[in-house]
């Protein structure tokens, strides 16, 4: 949480090593632990934002503690330097090689600086680094276990993220987060059923569309060889298609067919269909 999260900032006048988040219980995790490290913790301010939605924001200062030599070591094993006076951060490279440990990594990471989308609106999840370093080796670490980050910077930011469902699930499998891997799950199942459910009925709405314009043609033609040669004096087969599209306008090609005896099939019909169109453009000319 903190390799990915600290920030070096000028509050209150000088430059002060702070760690940002909306969440209290999370404040609380890091200040306890880091206390039963070092027996010192950091100093914690809650800031009530009004701006665009209510919230409180926690803010973690470090920097009482930074010159503590407990605190130094506490630093270093995360291989992070701080250099106060320059108000910057120095990252150590950092190996971790168990498995479990670099789950551990990810799933802190994703609760330093990540945010994920209501997939109800859009799937996205994306990570926020300030150092660019940072977000490559957590690519780096996602990449282990097959996940598929994707980077850009913005606005000052390195950021790591994610556009596919499949993605963030994988990627909610393996930091743990079980629960919100479910409710996604059943999010994108119910989507997408409303989506293939949409898929059908526009496309059965579309056929319909066509059967209905094809079948008013059909008719038209059919009443003016009515009115210039009469129905009756067609051929057999002609004069039996004429009279099933007269009474049956909205049926298709396939139940026109099951209709005549014996049973005809679509290009049958449409080709009987056809000769009557033929006929009728014939007399109006």
């Amino acid at each position: 949480i903190l390799r990915t999260g600290l920030i070096v900032k000028k509050y209150r006048g000088s430059n002060s090593l702070i760690y940002i988040t909306e969440h209290a219980l999370l404040s609380r995790y890091i200040f306890t632990s880091i206390k039963n490290q070092i027996k010192v913790g950091p100093n914690i301010f809650g800031e009530r934002i009004t701006r665009f939605k209510k919230h409180v924001v926690y803010r973690l200062n470090f920097t009482k503690i930074l010159n503590m030599d407990e605190f130094k070591l506490f630093l270093k094993s995360m291989g992070i330097q701080v250099i106060q006076d320059e108000g910057k951060k120095i990252y150590d490279d950092y190996e971790i090689n168990e498995r479990c440990c670099v789950r551990a990594y990810i799933r802190g990471g994703f609760l330093a600086v990540g945010s994920i989308t209501n997939p109800e609106k859009a799937y996205h999840l994306e990570l926020s680094f300030t150092d660019r370093k940072i977000a490559e080796e957590y690519m780096g670490f996602m990449k282990r276990f097959d996940l598929k980050p994707r980077h850009l910077s913005r606005k000052g930011y390195e950021i790591v993220y994610m556009k596919e469902g499949q993605d963030i699930v994988d990627f909610l499998n393996v930091i743990g987060a079980h629960r919100g891997l479910m409710e996604m799950e059943n999010i994108r199942i119910l989507k997408d059923m409303r989506n293939q459910v949409n898929r059908i009925v526009n496309c059965e709405t579309a056929n319909l569309g066509k059967i209905v314009n094809a079948s008013l043609k059909q008719v038209e033609y059919i009443r003016h060889l009515d009115k210039t040669v009469g129905i009756e004096n067609l051929p057999q087969g002609l004069k039996e298609i004429a009279r099933l599209r007269l009474e049956f306008p909205e049926a298709s090609l396939a139940e026109l067919g099951k209709m005549l005896n014996p049973p005809l099939g679509k290009s049958g019909v449409n080709h009987r269909l056809r000769k009557l169109e033929k006929i009728a453009k014939d007399k109006m000319l």
